[in-house]
């Protein structure tokens, strides 16, 4: 009967100390995927700011818009109509020229003969 008394305590003993080892075991695991959850969302963060930073669109600035709509051989009118009246003209025997913001703004190069965009520089 002690022998028998003795076996159980040595098993109760034994899986009381299972369970503690079981326990520190999962504690050290939960402890080691908490690190590497930590690590991996440190990663995805700076990740998803470089893909923002080479994924964001370059946005044309609203004064640019219109200008960009520009195109070579289009009229004097269809210019006023895009761009509205020019601050200043200056004209010469090849080129009438349209100051949009002069003199630090763009401005619009018409050919003197066919009254047509031959150029431009934006502003």
């Amino acid at each position: 009967m002690k022998t028998q008394a003795l076996l159980v305590a040595a098993a109760l003993l034994t899986l009381g100390f299972g369970e503690a080892t079981a326990q520190t075991n999962s504690e050290s695991r939960v402890a080691k995927l908490e690190e590497t959850v930590r690590l991996l969302e440190l990663r995805v963060a700076v990740l998803e700011d470089q893909l923002r930073d080479v994924a964001t669109p370059t946005r044309i600035a609203p004064e640019k818009v219109n200008w960009r709509k520009l195109r070579s051989g289009m009229s004097e009118g269809d210019v006023e109509q895009l761009l509205g009246s020019p601050s200043k003209v200056n004209a010469n025997q090849v080129f009438f020229i349209w100051y949009y913001g002069y003199p630090s703004g763009g401005h619009v190069e018409f050919n003197a003969n066919s009254r047509k965009v031959e150029g431009w520089t934006e502003p």
